[in-house]
């Protein structure tokens, strides 16, 4: 029973993590992280090879800076300001207490900073916007890889595990 409790729980965080990579207010990364390495440490985990652990570590890491970078340079890369990325960002955080808020805030933020930036220029800013939307949504889709890349090797390794032994 006790290995159903740890099962159910290291499931649950990298859920958790999973839904966290659309969600900006979650983690979502590091809780999937912290979801493996809880089951690493469990009875069941230990004989998950620490490499695993070390390569979703690296994932984890490298996600986080693309997570910080993106947003960033895809507001640069369609010609946007540090204006219009400061926004962006602030977007992200902003909108996540508005319904729905996490898919436009992001556009929302990056408009207003580039329009605060230079009000004439509402085809830049536009534009701009759209930059920093686009960064969004392949930060998320890169979460939801690296979240599905951590369930992947817990259920593996579970699957050879839990259901061999018994």
């Amino acid at each position: 029973m006790p290995d159903l409790i740890w099962i159910i729980l290291v499931f649950i965080l990298i859920l958790i993590g999973i839904i966290g990579s659309v969600l900006p207010a979650l983690p979502g990364i590091p809780i999937a992280f912290t979801g493996l390495l809880i089951y690493k440490l469990c009875p069941l985990g230990e004989t998950l090879s620490w490499w695993w652990i070390s390569f979703c570590a690296i994932l984890t890491l490298l996600g986080m800076v693309i997570n910080y970078f993106m947003p960033i340079f895809t507001v640069k890369q369609f010609g946007g300001s540090k204006y219009g990325a400061i926004g962006a960002t602030i977007g992200i955080f902003v909108g996540f207490i508005l319904p729905y808020g996490f898919l436009y805030g992001p556009f929302l933020g990056a408009l207003i900073g580039e329009l605060i930036y230079d009000f004439m220029d509402k085809k830049g800013a536009i534009k701009a916007s759209l930059g920093a939307l686009l960064g969004y949504i392949l930060c998320m889709g890169v979460n939801i890889i690296i979240c599905g890349i951590t369930m992947t090797i817990f259920i593996i390794h579970l699957t050879f595990t839990y259901f061999s032994n018994n």
